[in-house]
């Protein structure tokens, strides 16, 4: 293994450990953890495999190998993006809905206090 293969696994180690210690701490929450081991598994697998991904990339018409790795990872963190503004603009209903329905309850309360 070369030493590009031992700094990558190690540093994919590290991150796979620091989601265990959010997912301990209760930081960060278990789908979430999931989909953050796996990318750091997907590290490590990539460290592992870069003499293939080396080849594919030159089978392809990539000289450098590195480039197809950064075309991936930022597909890759497109795709998070995309994902966490979902995630966003539906918590952004909710928030909505609830303010809503306290303006709703406020008002009925307000109501009631002036009928009696």
């Amino acid at each position: 293994m070369t030493t590009v293969q031992l700094v990558s696994i190690g540093i994919s180690l590290i991150f796979f450990v620091q989601v265990l210690l959010y997912t301990s701490k209760h930081k960060l929450k278990d789908q979430l953890a999931f989909f953050w081991m796996v990318i750091s598994l997907c590290g490590i697998v990539t460290a592992i495999l870069l003499p293939i991904f080396n080849d594919f990339a030159l089978s392809i018409g990539i000289e450098y190998m590195p480039s197809l790795i950064f075309l991936l990872a930022f597909i890759l963190v497109l795709n998070i993006l995309i994902y966490q503004n979902i995630i966003l603009s539906k918590h952004q209903d909710k928030i909505k809905e609830l303010t809503q329905q306290i303006a709703l309850l406020k008002h009925t309360m307000q109501k009631d206090e002036r009928d009696n």
